[in-house]
């Protein structure tokens, strides 16, 4: 369980939508949350490309039960892509979310 003062990152999740007739994919705002953004290094780092290459960090809130993967991750000016969502011993108490960065 993650100490609620290691919350100190405000991300956006965003929800896709596809404009009519021009097939152009936006994103819009769906909620903002408290967050500890990890990027994986060192051993992590190692571990974790052992599992999928593109995973470049972990990202813990608060339990919710409205985040999907089909959902981004606006952090500042950055972008992430969300890989997996993982509910730890399905407690409810946090979600940890596996991302990789995008390059707009």
């Amino acid at each position: 369980m993650i100490n609620a003062g290691q919350l100190n990152k405000r991300i956006t999740f965003q929800v896709s939508t596809i404009s009519a007739g021009e097939g152009i994919t936006s994103w819009s705002d769906y909620c903002t949350v408290w967050a500890a953004i990890l990027p994986h290094v060192g051993n992590r780092r190692y571990q974790a490309k052992q599992l999928d290459s593109e995973i470049e960090g972990q990202i813990i809130i608060r339990y919710r039960d409205d985040i999907t993967s089909s959902m981004r991750i606006k952090y500042s000016d950055r972008h992430f892509q969300i890989l997996s969502i993982i509910n730890p011993g399905e407690a409810n108490t946090q979600l940890e979310i596996e991302y990789k960065e995008l390059q707009d």
